[in-house]
């Protein structure tokens, strides 16, 4: 089980997106904090994780020692992994 930790811009993102895709990612975060080791994919060649909402993705950075999940960044697949 992991804390999950939305950075500010993250969260102001969310609030902009329509309220059902809001929601479902939120619960998908929440799913990731209880099982990170089913819920997220590491990136290749990056120290971050993927997590994969639909057409959008998250991504975060897993600090194991501390149990935190950092979501540093949710947009669509085609521009959040610039």
């Amino acid at each position: 089980m992991a804390v999950v930790l939305l950075h500010p811009a993250v969260e102001q993102s969310l609030q902009s997106l329509p309220n059902d895709i809001e929601t479902r990612i939120r619960e998908k975060l929440a799913d990731a904090g209880e099982d990170p080791e089913r819920h997220l994919k590491p990136l290749k060649g990056r120290s971050e994780y993927s997590l994969r909402v639909g057409k959008r993705r998250a991504i975060i950075d897993w600090d194991r020692a501390d149990g935190e999940l950092r979501v540093l960044d949710v947009d669509t697949r085609d521009t959040v992994y610039d």
